[in-house]
């Protein structure tokens, strides 16, 4: 139960700060319901608490005592900041080293959110020699000077910060190019990392300056007295909603962080009113507790990565305990978990979503010997290509597939980010005993070319499949608004139809409609995976719509691959590919390009399969074809 105090003035409706009481923990309790937390008491305590939250990991803890990954010398970072002081004048600074090949560096990494101001504190081929020679810390943003400060305070020599330890704007942006390829072993090897978490910007600083330290006052009764403590929160009081925690936690929402936090094997979260530490076994808040600061409302990009055990699979190279194949399933399944948080987050560029994941995508695929093909995996891709966009509400579309996006249409990475997606389960089950995927034979080659050889996982130049298979023919229609009100339909749905008789008619009648939809027992949705308008789709209009002036009616080829069909002895399930043809190229005609997926439940009495529905009414074709 919450025990709070709240202040506002009259002609406030909402509180100005509020006061949270709570029992402090290891103490006599006044009242029983009241919550049990630490005390937050600023900087000097949080770090006392951060060298015993290591002390431990690094002494007892097993699993963090295991070597992490280990690669050759060239994938260890170039450069790093040597944090002895160095005192010129009356000024304290540090510098950038470059490291030597085979030697070992303990270091820490910051990660941090990026923003204008920092194009001041970038390393160029202009100030290189500058930076090697000195660099002043009182220059520095304050995330900067507060990561050096920790790391200091924690024993750790050196600093990587990716601003200043990669080249910016160099010749043909080679050092970028090299260093971003070693982001995933540039982490994993780390000592620790350091989130600048609650930071919206670089001038921030690890340290929340608003927030005061908990106070501590005595209530007495007949037993004698009890401590109370009461944490002062700020002005807007208790995170209720996504956007509450967006705006506090600001670093969180950023998809290049995403990685970060996995591929650690220690993080420091400087969080909004107290540090969090979590490794390979444990995971830590200073007021271990759930009041405030921490949020009532927990988006799934702000949860906590490390999963159990599975986030050794990023960070380990020890597989001893586990079975291969038992291994590979749950690995594969967390790569699905990863993928479907990532897309929920923020990128500045849409062409970076194949490299912010990078790290873990190389990560996974030195344990699994899989190869890697555009965000997802060679030899479990037929089920792999089962994922489909979620809409965050009814009758909200699907955003426009961006136009710089390397991936290819059958990829999740070629989709918008900052929305929700979610794989189909295609494997067995106690619910599901027979489950086919019929995709297997189908594909006969997969083809992916990245920009630059030095990173595979990143961006691509080019990728397809090339696909013998049975395509089934088929329409898609929108209906226009005034159609959407009589028939009470959702607004934006859009509805597939066998084939149509005339587009020059009255737009709600002549259509034959997806005649399995409307048998008992069964079920038909539709996912689109982008906006259609800006896709290519050819979208023949009604001229007799009856909207005035007409808009948003009309109809559309389209075409159904089937991908996978599952079985009980109560109802199927089939999932098929929405596919559009595209412009031929290379002398190749059959060019197609992915823009949704249909999923078919079927309960009727005589469970017939998907030919058996549309026997007489569609007529498959049978073809060697290319996705794009």
């Amino acid at each position: 139960r919450n025990f709070e105090l709240r202040r506002r003035s009259v002609d406030e409706q909402e509180s100005l700060e509020i006061v949270q009481l709570f029992q402090p923990r290891g103490l006599s309790v006044l009242f029983e319901r009241i919550y049990m937390s630490n005390f937050l008491c600023g900087k000097d305590v949080s770090i006392a608490r951060l060298r015993q939250w290591m002390d431990e990991c690094l002494n007892s803890h097993k699993n963090c005592l295991k070597n992490t990954v280990i690669h050759d010398n060239s994938s260890g970072p170039a450069r790093l900041l040597n944090l002895s002081l160095i005192q010129r004048g009356n000024e304290s600074g540090i510098k950038l080293i470059e490291t030597i090949p085979g030697n070992s560096y303990r270091y820490a990494c910051l990660s941090h959110r990026w923003d204008t101001a920092l194009k001041h504190h970038q390393t160029t081929k202009w100030n290189v020699l500058k930076f090697l020679d000195f660099l002043s810390l009182k220059e520095l943003p304050a995330n900067f000077r507060d990561a050096v400060s920790i790391a200091r305070d924690l024993n750790i020599p050196y600093l990587w910060i990716d601003s200043l330890c990669i080249i910016q704007h160099s010749d043909n942006d080679d050092d970028l190019r090299k260093e971003l390829a070693k982001m995933g072993s540039i982490y994993q090897n780390t000592y620790l990392t350091i989130a600048a978490t609650s930071s919206p910007d670089s001038s921030e600083g690890c340290f929340i300056k608003d927030k005061w330290p908990d106070i501590c006052f005595s209530v007495s009764d007949t037993n004698g007295a009890h401590l109370i403590g009461a944490r002062v929160l700020d002005k807007k009081g208790h995170l209720k909603s996504t956007n509450d925690v967006h705006d506090h936690y600001p670093l969180l929402s950023r998809a290049w962080v995403w990685q970060e936090r996995l591929l650690s094997p220690r993080l420091l979260q400087c969080n909004y009113g107290e540090f969090t530490f979590e490794c390979l076994e444990s995971l830590y808040c200073e007021c271990n507790s759930t009041l405030a600061p921490h949020p009532k409302i927990v988006p799934k990009w702000f949860r906590h990565p490390n999963s159990a055990y599975r986030r050794r699979f990023l960070v380990q190279d020890d597989r001893s305990s586990q079975k291969p194949e038992a291994w590979k399933h749950h690995a594969l399944e967390y790569w699905k978990t990863i993928v479907e948080s990532y897309v929920q987050l923020e990128l500045s560029y849409p062409s970076d979503v194949l490299p912010a994941i990078a790290g873990c995508a190389e990560a996974l695929a030195h344990y699994l010997k899989f190869n890697y093909v555009a965000g997802m995996w060679k030899e479990t891709l037929p089920t792999d290509l089962l994922w489909c966009v979620i809409p965050q509400k009814q009758g909200v579309v699907s955003k426009p597939r961006p136009k710089d996006s390397t991936a290819p249409s059958w990829s999740w990475a070629s989709v918008a980010m900052n929305q929700t997606i979610t794989h189909i389960p295609w494997y067995r089950s106690i619910s599901w005993l027979t489950s086919d995927a019929l995709l297997r034979d189908a594909i006969k080659e997969v083809y992916c070319e990245p920009v630059s050889a030095i990173n595979p996982f990143g961006k691509l130049k080019n990728a397809y499949l090339k696909l013998e298979a049975t395509l089934y023919p088929w329409y898609l229609r929108s209906f226009c608004q005034t159609v959407e009100r009589e028939l009470k339909r959702p607004r934006r749905k859009k509805d597939l139809y066998i084939k149509r008789l005339n587009n020059s008619i009255k737009c709600t009648t002549g259509i034959q409609e997806l005649v399995i939809d409307n048998i008992e027992g069964t079920a038909v949705e539709l996912h689109l995976d982008v906006r259609l308008r800006g896709e290519g789709l050819v979208m023949e209009a009604f001229s007799h719509c009856v909207s005035n002036p007409p808009r948003r009616c009309w109809l559309s080829q389209i075409y159904l691959l089937h991908a996978l069909h599952k079985k009980n002895p109560e109802e199927s399930f089939d999932v098929f590919l929405v596919l559009m043809r595209t412009s031929p190229a290379d002398g190749k005609p059959n060019y197609y390009r992915r823009i949704g997926l249909m999923t078919l439940t079927n309960k009727e009495a005589d469970m017939r399969t998907w030919d058996e529905m549309i026997h007489g009414q569609v007529e498959p074709q049978q073809e060697e074809f290319w996705l794009l």
